[in-house]
C-alpha cells in the first residue's frame, strides 16, 4: 500500500460523513442535498449504503449518544388473544396481535434511532 494512502482514504470518508451528517440534520432527502450542495447524489447514496453496512451514525446526535440497551420483559398473559404491547421509551408504544419477531424489534428500534 502507497505511503499516505489510509489517511487520503480517512479525509474522503470524513468528507462524505459530514455531507451525510449535514443533510440528515436538515432533514432534507439526499437527492435535495446533493443539488443545493452540487454533489453527485449517487456517489452520496453509496456513501451512505457503505456507512450503514460499517454500522457508522449518520446523524450527528447518534454519533455523540452512547449506545444503550433496555431491559425486556415478556410476561406470559392468561387470554392468548391479549394483544401485544411494545414501549420504546416514554413516548412511543405499538400494540401487536402476537409478539414480534427479534429481527422487526431491532428494525423498529435502528428506525427510531435514526429519527432521534
Amino acid at each position: 500500500m502507497e505511503p499516505g494512502f489510509s489517511e487520503e482514504l480517512k479525509q474522503r470518508q470524513q468528507y462524505w460523513l459530514e455531507h451525510l451528517r449535514s443533510a440528515c440534520s436538515q432533514g432534507v432527502t439526499l437527492a435535495e442535498y446533493a443539488r443545493v450542495a452540487q454533489l453527485d447524489s449517487d456517489a452520496l447514496y453509496r456513501w451512505r449504503a457503505l456507512f450503514k453496512r460499517k454500522g457508522v451514525a449518520l446523524s450527528a446526535a447518534a454519533a455523540n449518544s452512547a449506545v444503550g440497551f433496555s431491559a425486556v420483559r415478556i410476561a406470559a398473559e392468561a387470554n392468548a388473544l391479549s394483544p401485544v404491547i411494545v414501549r420504546v421509551g416514554p413516548l412511543v408504544q405499538v400494540q401487536c396481535a402476537s409478539l414480534p419477531s427479534p429481527q422487526w424489534l431491532a428494525e423498529l428500534s435502528q428506525r427510531l434511532q435514526e429519527r432521534s
